[in-house]
């Protein structure tokens, strides 16, 4: 079953300032996990709808914006396409077209297993499936195919309706597909503002009407439901946020520095950046509040357009040395990274 979030379209593009430090926070999230799990546990993770938005509201971008797909993905591009462990092809408007000859290009820097064609193949099916298939009348404007070295692959692509201006974002993982049948229930997630019944030809209930003839295909439509954010941009305490993501934001400011002193050994690190990094690392270790509310990590540094609060440029600096610190200290002692960021995210359990 797919699952779906309202997102509303917002104008206007994240400030050079903030994108830059989206771009390094997102570099030191990403390289965490990655050296901690793996690039295909990074990749499963931009897939779940829930965690992309968490990831794009922990690096203060708007909480619920439907450009929460084209900023981070493009961030994650400027960023990741160099780690020789995941590439990202593709991007807004224009940049969508040139996705496969960035493949080509991803490819041989990855020396990755999965054959050129084949993942240009997949990026056109992708594209084709979520235009023609799930909805009707909308316009793809932003498509990004996603890979790594280990010859896993994803989409992260995003819609239009012209008739309406909702925004819709599909999301998928090759390990979620039916290797017998591409067009048969293949989204990782679905985030959608379309709340109206749609034709989804990709249902497994539709099947039949895939196999059988074109011409006899009755109107056989499903609902696609799941969660809805609103038009306002400020956030409701106990409408937005459940209990678990307010707790989580109390702990979060009782965080006291002295706690940490053996970990955080940069200058200046206070209450406010071990906030920030408690929901970041949360959000690395796959603690519960990471699904379950996404809107919880507009609190790490704030938001763009200042909800719930302004992102302060000097803490999110600080957040960022941080953890490319602790990530370079890593590189001396493997262990040091994990054991401070667990212990950071614990206070959030």
């Amino acid at each position: 079953m797919h699952v779906s979030t309202e997102l509303p379209l917002h104008t206007g593009k994240a400030p050079r300032w903030l994108f830059e430090r989206m771009e390094r926070l997102s570099k030191a999230i990403c390289t965490v996990i990655i050296d901690e799990f793996g690039p295909d546990d990074l990749l499963a993770k931009l897939s779940d709808s829930n965690w992309f938005q968490a990831l794009s509201c922990a690096v203060g971008y708007d909480w619920h914006s439907s450009g929460t797909t084209t900023v981070m993905t493009g961030a994650l591009k400027s960023v990741m396409n160099s780690s020789g462990e995941i590439f990202f092809a593709g991007g807004k408007g224009k940049a969508g077209l040139r996705a496969p000859a960035e493949i080509e290009k991803g490819v041989d820097l990855l020396s990755a297993p999965g054959p050129v064609d084949l993942y240009k193949e997949c990026s056109r099916l992708a594209a084709k499936i979520d235009s023609a298939m799930v909805y009707d009348g909308i316009g793809i404007y932003h498509h990004t195919f996603i890979f790594t070295k280990n010859g896993k692959w994803g989409v992260i692509q995003q819609a239009m309706s012209e008739s309406t201006k909702m925004a819709i974002r599909f999301q998928w993982f090759s390990d979620y597909l039916n290797s017998k049948d591409f067009t048969e229930e293949p989204h990782a997630s679905v985030s959608s503002k379309m709340r109206r019944r749609s034709l989804d030809l990709t249902n497994v209930e539709n099947r039949w009407a895939r196999e059988g003839s074109i011409d006899s295909l009755p109107e056989f439509e499903r609902i696609v439901n799941g969660m809805s954010y609103p038009e306002r941009h400020e956030i409701i305490p106990q409408i937005d946020i459940g209990k678990r993501g307010l707790d989580a934001i109390r702990k979060a400011g009782e965080l006291d520095p002295k706690d940490y002193r053996d970990l955080l050994l940069v200058k200046g690190v206070g209450r406010s950046v071990l906030r920030s990094l408690a929901f970041v690392s949360s959000l690395i270790y796959d603690k519960e509040l990471a699904y379950r509310d996404p809107v919880a990590y507009a609190y790490s540094l704030g938001g763009k357009d200042g909800i719930p609060f302004p992102v302060n440029r000097i803490t999110y600096d600080k957040v960022i040395e941080s953890m490319e610190a602790l990530i370079d200290s890593a590189r001396i002692d493997s262990g040091e990274k994990q054991r401070a960021l667990k212990r950071l995210s614990f206070s959030l359990a």
